[in-house]
C-alpha cells in the first residue's frame, strides 16, 4: 500500500495549548531520549558485561558507570535521530506527538540536549569504561544518526544497516570486561542483529501507511500481499533459532538457556510461518508481539542459567 500525495504532505506541526510547565518540558525531553529504546541498549550492556565477567566478582563501580554512560550516549543518539527527522516525524501519526513535531522542544534545544548528554556519556564510557566501549559507542551513534536515519528512504537496505547499532550494545559490555572482541561478544552481537529483522519487518508491515508518509521505504518492492515479507520474516526467525545456541556452543550458557532457547524460538517461529503462509495485519501484529516476548525471555534465560549453573 502507498500514501498518495496529499497524504504525503507533512502534516501541521502541533503547538502545546498552554505554556509547559517544568514537569512538562522535563518530560518532553526525557521522551527525547527514546527511553524504551534506550532501556533495551543499557540492559544489552549489562548482559553483555555480566556474561565476560563469568559468574566472577564484579567491579560494581565500573558496571553502574557502563550503565549509566551507555544510558547517556544512546539517549543522545536517539535525541539526534529525533532532531534530523523531525520533518519526517511530522509526517507520521505516530510519530508527529513527539517532542520537536509536537512543539513541546525546540529543534536547537533538543540538538543542544542530545550533544551535551552524547559527550557527557561517551567521556564517562572512555575514562571509566574504556577506550573500546567508547569507540563503539561512537560507532553505535554514528550509523544510527548518519547512516541509518537516511537509509530509510533508500530501501529495505535500511534494515541490514540498522541492524548493527542495535547490536553493538552487549559487546560495550563485553569489551569493558575483557578488553577485546571475543567469540562471546561476538555471539551477543548475533543474536541481537537477527533478532532485530523478524522484529522490525513485523512492525513495517504493520505501519507501512504511516512509514509511506515520510517516504520511508524498508518492504520489498511490488510486495502489495506481503508475501516476500512474510517469507522473510519466517527465514529470520529460523536463522534466530540457529543463531541463539551459540552461547551454550561457545560455553557461556549450559542446558537451561538451551532448552529455553529452543522452545522461546520455536514459539516465535510459528508466529513467524503464519504470516509466510497468509500476511496479515493482524499476523504480522502477531509476530511483533512475540519478537518483543522472545527478546526478554531470551535474555532473563542468560542470566538464569549463569545463576543456576
Amino acid at each position: 500500500m502507498s500514501a498518495n500525495s496529499e497524504e504525503i504532505a507533512a502534516l501541521p506541526v502541533r503547538a502545546p495549548a498552554a505554556p509547559l510547565t517544568w514537569q512538562g518540558r522535563a518530560r518532553a525531553l526525557y521522551e527525547l531520549g527514546k527511553p524504551n529504546l534506550s532501556l533495551l541498549v543499557v540492559v544489552t550492556s549489562v548482559l553483555g558485561y555480566y556474561l565476560a565477567a563469568q559468574g566472577g566478582p564484579f567491579d560494581w563501580a565500573q558496571l553502574i558507570y557502563l550503565a549509566t554512560g551507555t544510558a547517556l550516549t544512546a539517549a543522545g543518539a536517539c535525541g539526534l535521530n529525533m532532531y534530523l527527522e523531525r520533518d519526517l516525524d511530522a509526517r507520521m501519526f505516530r510519530t508527529r506527538g513527539r517532542p520537536i513535531p509536537s512543539g513541546r522542544v525546540a529543534p536547537d534545544q533538543a540538538l543542544a540536549f542530545a550533544v551535551v548528554l552524547f559527550v557527557w556519556g561517551w567521556l564517562q564510557l572512555l575514562v571509566f569504561c574504556g577506550w573500546y566501549p567508547a569507540l563503539l559507542s561512537a560507532l553505535t551513534a554514528g550509523i544510527y544518526a548518519f547512516v541509518y536515519t537516511p537509509s530509510k528512504r533508500w530501501g529495505p537496505v535500511s534494515i541490514w544497516i540498522g541492524a548493527i547499532p542495535g547490536a553493538i550494545p552487549p559487546v560495550m559490555g563485553w569489551t569493558t570486561v575483557t578488553g577485546e572482541l571475543g567469540a562471546g561478544g561476538l555471539a551477543l552481537f548475533a543474536i541481537l542483529a537477527t533478532w532485530q529483522f523478524p522484529h522490525f519487518l513485523s512492525l513495517a508491515y504493520m505501519y507501512q501507511e504511516d512509514y509511506a508518509r515520510a517516504g520511508f521505504r524498508f518492504l520489498p518492492e511490488g510486495d502489495e500481499e506481503g508475501k516476500k515479507t512474510g517469507l522473510q520474516i519466517a527465514l529470520g526467525c529460523v536463522v534466530l533459532l540457529l543463531v541463539s545456541l551459540a552461547p551454550t556452543a561457545l560455553g557461556l550458557a549450559g542446558q537451561v538457556y538451551l532448552v529455553g532457547a529452543v522452545v522461546a524460538g520455536l514459539g516465535f517461529l510459528w508466529a513467524g510461518i503464519r504470516v509466510a503462509q497468509r500476511c496479515t495485519l493482524q499476523r504480522a501484529r502477531g509476530a511483533f508481539f512475540a519478537s518483543i516476548t522472545y527478546l526478554p525471555a531470551l535474555l532473563a534465560l542468560l542470566v538464569l542459567d549463569r545463576l543456576l549453573s
